[in-house]
């Protein structure tokens, strides 16, 4: 079955915009829980001091896991162009005090981020965002020489349980923007060897790629 067709940036926006007060409540609908989101983080392998990106970082989620991962030394570049999402994660830096976090609001593929990174993740945001390649494109070039991507995202693209989920996955689609069908290691072979960790039945997945000391 072939992949989804991307809405524009300005429709997942919009989408994003309405439901961000209530996207906590909705996670377990997407079976986002956090041990997914502990083992996108772990994958980073960051270090005390360490500089990350996170790309659609939408309310913040994943912003304990990176700050705790980076220390107070290390910092957090968060992108989103959803305005009604990045307002939900202002609240959750505000109520951590977190100085080391700077929020964004940034078409990804158009994104200049102005500091080496040590890490980059894409947490559910590959298979929404409209233009991925040129998101990861932009962020791999300001990687350091060891630095890693990591995409923690769901599909349906290689589980053996495709016929039984793809009816569930229609439905969620319609709550959140999303191809069901990407194929984000394609894109990550451009960049090295990937190596990926399917989980929750093969739904969910982690997919890892290590900048090499040359920095091709």
């Amino acid at each position: 079955m072939g992949s989804s067709a991307r809405e524009p940036l300005q429709a997942i926006t919009a989408q994003y915009d309405r439901v961000a007060r209530f996207y906590a409540l909705m996670e377990p609908l997407f079976l986002i829980f956090p041990p997914a989101r502990r083992k996108a983080v772990a994958a980073l392998d960051l270090s005390p001091g360490a500089v990350v990106l996170e790309v659609g970082a939408g309310t913040g989620r994943n912003l304990p896991y990176l700050v705790d991962a980076v220390g107070p030394a290390g910092a957090v570049i968060a992108v989103d162009a959803s305005k009604g999402m990045l307002a939900e994660a202002q609240k959750l830096v505000g109520r951590r005090k977190w100085s080391n976090v700077q929020l964004l609001r940034e078409d990804a593929a158009k994104l200049r981020v102005d500091r080496e990174l040590d890490g980059v993740l894409f947490s559910l945001s590959y298979s929404v965002l409209p233009e991925p390649a040129a998101a990861l494109e932009h962020a791999w070039e300001k990687m350091r020489p060891g630095a890693r991507v990591v995409v923690m995202d769901v599909g349906l693209t290689d589980t053996r349980f495709r016929q039984v989920l793809a009816p569930i996955a229609r439905l969620l689609t319609k709550l959140g923007p999303g191809d069901p069908y990407s194929r984000p290691w394609d894109d990550l072979r451009r960049y090295g060897s990937v190596r990926t960790e399917r989980f929750l039945f093969g739904l969910y997945y982690v997919c890892v790629v290590v900048k090499s000391e040359s920095g091709a």
